[in-house]
Order: C-alpha cells, then sequence, then structure tokens
C-alpha cells in the first residue's frame, strides 16, 4: 500500500483520541476495531503501569536474558561462509550497510539473568552470528564482485553448559 492509501484509510476510520487512549464509538465498527489495534500497536509497551494503594509502579513488560543492541555497520571486509578474507564493495558513492545484533557488553560471556538460580552459574550469554549479502570479492585478488555471504552478529543467546565451573568470578 502507498503511504497516501494508509493515510487516507486512517483518516477515514478516526475516533476520538484522548491522553493515549481511544474511546470506544458506539457501535464497534470494524474500521474503529482496525484503528484502535494500528493506535495500540504502535504504543510503546516496554513499561506496563500497575496501580495499588495510590501509587504508581512502573513495571518493565519486556525483558531479556542476555540483552542485545542492534546498530549499522558499514563494514569495509568480512569473512565468508568457508572463512575466506572478503573485501566489500565500496566506491565514493556506494557504501554497504548492513545490520548487526550485538550482546550488550555488560552480559557477553557472563551468566544469563532471569536464569533459576540452581543453572545460573552453568549459563552463559553467548555472540551468535548469521550471513548476510553483501558485494564482494576475494581480499587482494583482482576479480569481479559478486554476491556473497558475509558473517555478521545477529543476536545474544543464554546457553548452559554443565561443564563450566562454578568458581569462575566475575568482576
Amino acid at each position: 500500500m502507498h503511504m497516501h492509501t494508509v493515510l487516507g484509510l486512517l483518516l477515514s476510520m478516526v475516533t476520538v483520541v484522548t491522553r493515549g487512549k481511544v474511546e470506544r464509538e458506539r457501535k464497534d465498527s470494524g474500521r474503529s476495531k482496525v484503528l484502535r489495534a494500528l493506535l495500540l500497536h504502535d504504543r510503546n509497551h516496554d513499561l506496563m503501569t500497575k496501580r495499588g494503594e495510590g501509587n504508581t509502579v512502573n513495571v518493565p513488560v519486556h525483558l531479556e536474558c542476555c540483552p542485545t543492541e542492534t546498530r549499522p555497520i558499514q563494514p569495509r571486509g568480512g569473512v565468508s561462509r568457508e572463512g575466506k578474507l572478503l573485501e566489500l564493495y565500496r566506491d565514493k558513492w556506494t557504501v554497504q550497510r548492513l545490520y548487526q545484533t550485538t550482546c550488550h557488553p555488560a552480559v557477553v560471556n557472563r551468566p544469563c539473568q532471569l536464569v533459576d538460580p540452581q543453572i545460573q552459574r552453568f549459563s552463559r550469554c553467548v555472540q551468535k552470528y548469521s550471513y548476510a549479502y553483501a558485494f564482494v570479492k576475494d581480499f587482494n585478488v583482482s576479480q569481479h564482485y559478486r554476491l556473497d555471504y558475509v558473517k555478521v552478529r545477529s543476536g545474544c543467546s543464554c546457553e548452559v553448559d554443565f561443564s563450566l565451573q562454578e568458581t569462575i568470578e566475575f568482576r
């Protein structure tokens, strides 16, 4: 759909929005249900408010065992699936951008959060990798560029390994 079509659709389904809440129309039409779903989807659901005894407490709704950071990178080189060093295509008008998701520095190779305390000491947050397409050629070889896979960081995973020593100290 074009952006104008979506905006037109939203404008045709206008309901009254007050203080971040959608007030219901007298009869709950299909259009108002769609608009309500769109508005609720776009809201920030990172914090949920709990009320009790006159006070308000913000409680995180979304927690991760191994938090991550996602950011764009513009590498000059990379590694292929076969382990070969690759040079990414780049000129003064074109720079390839890839997105990578890394373990947060505070948790990499440390025990996972939100894990049962009895097994937490055997857990570690481990960097995971995947492959993304890029225009590349073998490093220091005169050849044509080709479309191939480049290894990128793609997430952080909690791994449990009972062979880990329990005496590892973290500073």
